[in-house]
């Protein structure tokens, strides 16, 4: 079983490895999404399952239902895999992964900008 970096957002367990249902908005509303890591920040790196039809389903499934899924993170099983089409797996689901930060702001990954908690104001007698 993979384990993640602590982040403040729950994350239920999915049926496979690597999957699991979260509350994107902090609404109440779970959709279930693959992880294919928690960083350093408390960021979730997902992208949701609903975006993905059903060929690149079946590749996913053929990732995660690996005998050695549960001991990487996914993004490292999808670099060493190489779909049918010839792409590299990484490649081809990296274009639908979003960051979920503890604030439940979604972001697309892009150099210059990355996702934290929100910082606490400075006290009063630090500004003067």
């Amino acid at each position: 079983m993979i384990k993640y970096n602590p982040t403040p957002i729950e994350i239920r367990p999915g049926k496979f490895p690597h999957t699991g249902w979260v509350d994107l908005t902090g609404k109440g509303v779970w959709t279930e999404v693959a992880i294919m890591t928690v960083d350093n920040n408390g960021n979730v790196h997902f992208f949701p399952l609903t975006a993905l039809d059903r060929i690149d389903r079946q590749r996913f499934f053929n990732i995660i239902s690996n005998r050695t899924a549960g001991q990487f993170p996914l993004f490292e099983l999808c670099a060493q895999t190489t779909l049918g089409n010839g792409v590299n797996a990484l490649t081809y689901f990296q274009q639908l992964v979003k960051v979920l930060t503890p604030t439940f702001q979604i972001l697309t990954p892009r150099v210059g900008q990355i996702g934290g908690s929100a910082a606490a104001p400075a006290p009063v007698s630090q500004l003067a």
